[in-house]
């Protein structure tokens, strides 16, 4: 069950910010009736990530997982938008080891 956030909430000031307008809120792009994330209003006006429809079935997908409610995992490379991603930072990491190959232990 939802609680309303008290003051006293170290992170209530994004909460603060969505209520005066000085954070974009969120519009949602799905709604799950079962979903605590859809359900409590505090995500979109803190600006925390909100849930989004599967790529293969349009089904709802909870902002803090990657399956769909229908079983698609969203990070996988058949999304075209994940294998995107993956693919335009797969050489960030790359020369890890070549970066620090002059460091002696």
């Amino acid at each position: 069950m939802s609680v309303p956030m008290k003051k006293s909430d170290p992170a209530y000031w994004m909460l603060e910010e969505g209520l005066s307008g000085k954070r974009k809120i969120k519009k949602p792009e799905i709604y799950s009736e079962s979903c605590y994330i859809c359900r409590d209003p505090e995500f979109a006006l803190m600006g925390l990530p909100l849930c989004y429809s599967c790529y293969k079935c349009g089904a709802h997908v909870p902002a803090d997982d990657c399956i769909c409610d229908n079983g698609h995992d969203q990070e996988s490379m058949d999304n075209p938008e994940f294998a995107e991603y993956c693919n335009n930072n797969s050489n960030s990491n790359n020369n890890v080891e070549e970066k620090y190959d002059d460091i002696q232990f």
